[in-house]
């Protein structure tokens, strides 16, 4: 069962892939691409993710409302009380679906602090039920393309909690009674008290590194495809690269960088998230914002 079904016309198909990858990367399962895998009858595909979807999409445009089938979906999913109306173009969309509120995606490029968007991400919510939402929605948080200034917040909310864990841990040994050995004298190298040979950095690429199973759930230039493979290899302390078996993902080198359960990717325009909170961990990783894939960390 699909979280979001989106409906639009042929001639809007790369705003649909965009707004498809951009509801990817925030965990939602979409189904926008009409091009049927081989040997699918074209109409029952479509009907029954239609009539399965725990939400629609409509997108309108003067293509969408000049289209039967958009219009022929828009009333499936008013009916079923699951249609979620945004508008691309400055247009009014047909009189029975006016009474519902439509968030404005004109102009939108896909960042996460656009009105429109926002609006259009909490109607899903609301229609899917809030306990469906995977991630939360983000207010100026990361999309598809993470802008300079997040990836610089991200960065200073890391150091921020580290230099608060120092600190922590600075003030709780200064009220901890010294060790002594058995000489009486004090010993500033007892065993709870040394350090580990590994740094922060080095335990980064380390949770990351390995095997992971998935899926594209978004693509741009294709349909989505199941049982994929991810290897993600280390390069040095915080950075790994990403390789795959299927060529759409192809390879790229991920910088990292840490906040709260989840590892981000500090740098570039390959959106990058592993969530360690998760059992096992799972990532979603959307390189340059064209194919979205989602997979968990195989033991």
């Amino acid at each position: 069962m699909t979280d979001v079904f989106i409906s639009y016309a042929s001639e809007d198909h790369d705003r649909a892939a965009k707004l498809s990858s951009a509801l990817s990367a925030l965990g939602w399962s979409v189904w926008f691409d009409r091009r049927i895998i081989a040997g699918q009858a074209f109409d029952q595909e479509i009907e029954r993710e239609l009539e399965t979807a725990k939400s629609v999409v409509v997108l309108w445009s003067k293509h969408s409302l000049a289209s039967e089938w958009v219009r022929n979906e828009a009333t499936v999913a008013s009916e079923r009380g699951v249609l979620v109306p945004a508008i691309i173009e400055s247009v009014k969309p047909p009189l029975e679906i006016r009474r519902k509120q439509t968030a404005e995606l004109i102009g939108w490029k896909g960042e996460p602090s656009h009105g429109g968007f926002q609006a259009l991400c909490e109607g899903v919510a609301n229609t899917i039920g809030a306990a469906q939402r995977r991630q939360p929605i983000p207010r100026q948080g990361w999309t598809v393309r993470w802008s300079h200034r997040w990836r610089l917040a991200a960065i200073a909310a890391a150091a921020i909690a580290l230099g608060l864990g120092v600190y922590s841990i600075g003030a709780w040994r200064s009220a901890t009674p010294t060790h002594r050995d058995q000489s009486g004298l004090p010993n500033s190298s007892a065993p709870s008290e040394r350090k580990g040979p590994v740094g922060a950095a080095a335990e980064l690429a380390d949770l990351v590194v390995g095997n992971y199973s998935g899926s594209v759930i978004a693509d741009s230039k294709g349909s989505s495809r199941s049982d994929i493979s991810v290897i993600i290899t280390k390069l040095d302390g915080s950075t790994v690269r990403v390789t795959s078996d299927y060529p759409r993902l192809g390879t790229a080198d991920v910088t990292l960088t840490r906040v709260g359960n989840q590892v981000l990717n500090a740098d570039g325009d390959t959106p990058f998230i592993l969530d360690l909170g998760g059992a096992p961990p799972t990532l979603l990783f959307d390189p340059h914002g064209e194919v979205a894939y989602r997979g968990s960390k195989q033991k």
